[in-house]
């Protein structure tokens, strides 16, 4: 997808109606549902939540058919003017070859969303040219720096082109390599964007700036997805590496291990990096526009998008 073929969707304001899905997994509990329903209300906006938000199959929330139809509605709807994602885990790229990229790129729309959603984000921005957003899902617990980046990228209050810089709010962000880099910004789930790797719906990562979180992942896990991307000649590609949040639950040995890889993956590629950037599984990650014409400037902390 060339830059000249990027669609970017309008902003959102209060009154405006979000229809929530169900692409992955389901709730472990119905109320989780309701709680997000009632904390987006609160927001101000209107919510349609999908024709099928309640199934379950499963490990799935509904069937794939049902799963990419509310998707497919949802953009199709002129009365809806955002899709949230209500939660990952897993499913997403199950339903890629059903979704209707066309109508996508005609009614473009903000969709949130991440984790599993990593796949359809990638794959909504290979097959219709959509940007849309690599954040919070509906379900998650919103904290006030993740707000405030809702409310920037998505409706355009205190509007900045600066996605994160290290500073008194972002002080885990370090530089691994330093130097500047430009290219479009694409990435989100280590372990879903690798199930992409050789399908239709491969990202293009030639000068990309790549971002990659993951959680609950051994640290050999890690190394084989690094070394998975090295050897299909894809990290060789990219122009910057942005590494948000690789936890591993209260596993200390583990984390050590991660935080051990981590930089030396990235300096083994040689290009401008970070590490400890505010993306990943905690409620208060920013929200990072996919696709977009980007800037890392690794030395200062900073991650900054050059877009409408």
């Amino acid at each position: 997808m060339s830059k000249s073929a990027l669609i970017y969707p309008p902003l959102l304001k209060k009154g405006d109606t979000i229809a929530i899905v169900a692409p992955a997994s389901p709730p472990e509990k119905p109320k989780v549902i309701d709680a997000a329903i009632k904390r987006l209300k609160a927001y101000g906006f209107k919510i349609k939540p999908g024709q099928f938000l309640r199934e379950r199959d499963g490990y799935l929330a509904g069937s794939d058919e049902q799963r990419a139809a509310d998707i497919n509605a949802a953009f199709a709807d002129p009365g809806v003017q955002g899709v949230f994602c209500l939660r990952g885990g897993y499913g997403s790229c199950r339903i890629l070859p059903l979704l209707d990229y066309a109508a996508i790129r005609a009614n473009p729309k903000p969709f949130l969303g991440y984790s599993d959603i990593t796949a359809m984000h990638l794959a909504i921005l290979v097959k219709s040219g959509l940007v849309t957003f690599h954040g919070s899902n509906a379900s998650s617990a919103f904290e006030p720096e993740n707000i405030a980046s809702c409310e920037k990228m998505l409706m355009g209050i205190g509007a900045s082109h600066v996605l994160f810089q290290r500073d008194r709010v972002h002080k885990t962000i370090k530089t691994v390599l330093p130097g500047r880099a430009r290219g479009k910004l694409i990435g989100g789930n280590f372990t879903c964007l690798l199930r992409l790797i050789g399908t239709a719906w491969q990202p293009d990562f030639r000068g990309a700036i790549l971002f990659l979180e993951d959680t609950g992942e051994k640290a050999y896990r890690i190394d084989g997805m690094f070394t998975h991307l090295r050897l299909a000649g894809l990290l060789d590609q990219i122009g910057g590496l942005v590494l948000g949040q690789f936890d591993y639950d209260s596993n200390r040995r583990e984390q050590t291990r991660i935080a051990e890889i981590l930089p030396r993956e990235a300096k083994r590629l040689g290009v401008p990096c970070v590490t400890g950037a505010p993306i990943g599984h905690f409620a208060g990650q920013v929200i990072l526009p996919q696709g977009v014409d980007a800037e890392l400037d690794a030395d200062a902390g900073r991650l900054s998008f050059r877009a409408p």
